[in-house]
């Protein structure tokens, strides 16, 4: 069972992400891939100060470790509807709920955070990674 579930985890992994890709790339060309790319630097930046991080839920969330600017807040708040859209999608097409795959793709996010970025336990705590 162990290995079923790790062998759907990955292949669900590679799908939201290969989705994700997708769904950038159709929001209207040039301009959605220009806002998202901007959206995803300003959020890294954020994660890196450790003002905003990975969750378990598979959203990014403010850690409380500082104020978000405006421009950081919209990014956070971008990349989280891209990423709603995406799990949407896929718990449609795998029949699944929503959750469970937002939950998925939280626990790659979290293992591929990096050293000293702010990840959330499944406590609810922010831990530094």
């Amino acid at each position: 069972m162990t290995l079923k579930k790790t062998f759907f985890t990955a292949i669900s992994a590679f799908a939201l992400l290969a989705g994700g890709t997708m769904v950038i790339s159709t929001l209207g060309g040039t301009e959605a891939t220009a806002q998202a790319q901007s959206a995803k630097a300003i959020a890294d930046n954020a994660k890196t100060k450790g003002i905003i991080g990975e969750t378990v839920a598979g959203y990014l969330a403010e850690t409380g470790n500082g104020a978000l600017s405006a421009a950081e807040r919209a990014a956070m708040n971008e990349i989280n509807i891209g990423r709603k859209s995406i799990y949407t999608k896929k718990a449609r097409a795998e029949n699944l709920q929503v959750e469970v795959v937002a939950a998925i793709f939280g626990e790659k996010q979290i293992a591929k955070a990096a050293s000293g970025e702010k990840v959330m336990d499944s406590s609810g705590a922010w831990r530094t990674k």
